[in-house]
């Protein structure tokens, strides 16, 4: 079964007594960068439930941040002309 865009979630849940955050996806990009996640720090996160949508995880409440402006990038004409090089190259 495949969920229509407005139907897939990400839900972030964690109260001030617990030391874990509980993260349910069914969004899959979302569910890849947590599966990478798990894969790299096993220790730290952790899929607690899956079906044919979604996945659960638990980490850290810690490791959430929330950003207070958007990333930009400053880039020299070196710099952009190494990043299309490196491109090209793959």
């Amino acid at each position: 079964m495949k969920l229509s865009k407005e139907e897939q979630e990400v839900n972030i849940s964690f109260s001030p007594n617990e030391g874990n955050a509980v993260i349910y996806t069914s969004y899959p990009s979302w569910i890849r960068k947590m599966d990478k996640l798990v894969a790299l720090n096993p220790a730290g996160f952790k899929c607690i439930k899956s079906d044919s949508i979604s996945k659960t995880y638990v980490m850290p409440k810690e490791f959430i941040s929330i950003r207070t402006k958007k990333r930009t990038m400053h880039l020299t004409e070196e710099q952009k002309a190494q990043l299309a090089e490196r491109l090209a190259k793959s």
